[in-house]
């Protein structure tokens, strides 16, 4: 635990590692009104990679999110193993009123060297005045700039995703190593 002179304290986890609770975060919300995101289920073959988007439902099908799998991505479900000529069904719920998402089922194990990535654009619907007047980001740019994806760890409890980060000026992209619930956010 590190604290800093306003007695703020920080779990680094392991190295590299941050973890902090939901009110540490500044989550990012998508805009009042922005079309809904629709929950998704998709059969991924183990055999073959594959991609798949939730997209906002607007006349432009904009994209909220995409998963990239690899093929030989899935080890095993429920401990049971999954053949290269199997498939998963996974299914991605988007978080409300946010950027984010949690990916089922909780039981799906991933080969480390062939794990899914994911990548949410937010350009279009982003609330970045959700760090306005924040003593962290002078500017939006700031909180744009410090965005990166979070995995719930435990109720309330947030770690940062390793590797995360843009994948463009409104886009952010990580490799996922399990299943889960998912935010896009910067410390407060």
């Amino acid at each position: 635990m590190v604290c800093g002179a306003a007695a703020a304290c920080v779990d680094l986890g392991p190295i590299g590692q941050q973890t902090l609770d939901t009110s540490e975060l500044l989550i990012l919300p998508l805009q009042s009104g922005a079309p809904t995101v629709a929950a998704a289920s998709f059969t991924v073959p183990n055999g073959q990679s594959s991609t798949h988007q939730l997209l906002h439902t607007d006349a432009f099908n904009t994209v909220y999110f995409e998963i990239r799998v690899p093929a030989g991505a899935f080890a095993s479900v429920n401990g049971d193993p999954v053949s290269p000529t199997g498939s998963v069904t996974i299914t991605v719920q988007p978080r409300p009123g946010a950027y984010g998402f949690t990916l089922s089922p909780s039981g799906v194990e991933f080969v480390s060297a062939s794990r899914p990535s994911v990548l949410l654009s937010f350009g279009q619907y982003g609330d970045f005045s959700a760090a306005d007047g924040s003593p962290t980001y002078p500017s939006r740019v700031d909180y744009l700039d410090a965005l990166s994806l979070w995995l719930e760890v435990s109720p309330g409890r947030w770690q940062r995703v390793s590797g995360s980060g843009a994948q463009g000026i409104d886009e952010l992209g990580a490799t996922i190593r399990e299943p889960g619930s998912y935010v896009v956010a910067a410390p407060r």
